[in-house]
């Protein structure tokens, strides 16, 4: 993932086989890209992600963000800008199967007019959705929802999520195993466990700048975030990873297998078997999400 050539990235730009993976169509129409189900067995090493492609019903030019994949892949949860009050509502959208396109999006239905929802994670066995909300005073709160199966919009009222919240704003709350978490506290990256008092702010990894969209691997061993370090302005992919839980991380590196695609970067998810990997970015303009495979 890590500092890939810049010729493999010309190379996956024009949809060469790169680690033995075929890259993403650029075929006109084909807005979609989707999870490759075959391939190189797990041991074999990945190659660099192909090139981005916009995915069609969170890149309409309606400023979305926030875009977030099941673990199996088939389901989509993303935040779009509402022009009435000027705040985030969640869509959902589902397909078939990873070669499908994505179906029609729609709106979740706790997701309440004059109050921001965004920044949905789902849990690992994706029944439960967390995500930020508006919260009065409080400004944003982390808040959950859950449901009985996957596969299906059909989840309860939200509820607080107990012992993360602050009197700051808390967003981006991302699991991962043994009720562990990352999240957003203000602008730096806080970690912490479920039940074991409040989040910490992970020195590491957070800056006197602004730190984002914090996203784990489920062993809690591996972190993609966006940041505007070191001048403030534009926010970039970084990565960092640990030896074991409770290691120091380490040093963030720039991620550079998105760089052809350009604009401000953001809102980074990896899928679990590490070949798709989903980012925002503003090189139209405006906010849209993006989808890459290897």
């Amino acid at each position: 993932m890590r500092g890939p050539a810049l010729a493999a990235l010309i190379c996956a730009a024009c949809n060469a086989t790169l680690g033995g993976n075929p890259a993403v169509s650029d075929a006109p129409g084909d807005d979609d890209a989707v999870i490759e189900p075959d391939g190189p067995g797990p041991d074999a090493p990945l190659g660099a992600f192909g090139a981005p492609q916009k995915v069609g019903i969170a890149g309409t030019g309606a400023r979305e963000d926030d875009g977030s994949l099941s673990n199996s892949g088939l389901e989509m949860v993303f935040a779009r800008v509402n022009p009435t009050d000027n705040q985030k509502d969640l869509f959902y959208a589902s397909r078939l199967d990873l070669l499908s396109e994505f179906g029609a999006a729609v709106k979740l239905p706790f997701s309440a007019d004059n109050s921001s929802e965004e920044t949905p994670r789902f849990s690992d066995d994706d029944l439960t959705l967390f995500f930020a909300k508006t919260n009065g005073a409080n400004l944003q709160d982390v808040f959950r929802v859950t449901r009985p199966t996957a596969g299906a919009p059909t989840f309860g009222s939200p509820s607080l999520v107990d012992g993360v919240n602050s009197a700051a704003v808390d967003k981006w709350f991302m699991p991962c195993t043994g009720n562990r978490y990352l999240m957003i506290l203000g602008a730096d990256i806080a970690e912490g466990v479920l039940g074991g008092g409040p989040p910490t702010v992970v020195a590491e990894l957070s800056t006197a700048r602004s730190e984002t969209g914090p996203f784990v691997t489920t062993d809690c061993l591996t972190t993609y975030f966006a940041s505007n370090r070191p001048d403030g302005v534009t926010n970039r992919i970084y990565t960092s990873s640990r030896a074991a839980i409770g290691a120091p991380w380490s040093t963030p590196t720039v991620v550079t297998d998105f760089a052809l695609l350009g604009g401000a970067q953001q809102d980074p998810f990896m899928s679990k078997d590490q070949r798709t990997f989903m980012l925002v970015s503003d090189i139209t303009g405006t906010t849209d999400v993006y989808i890459s495979t290897r």
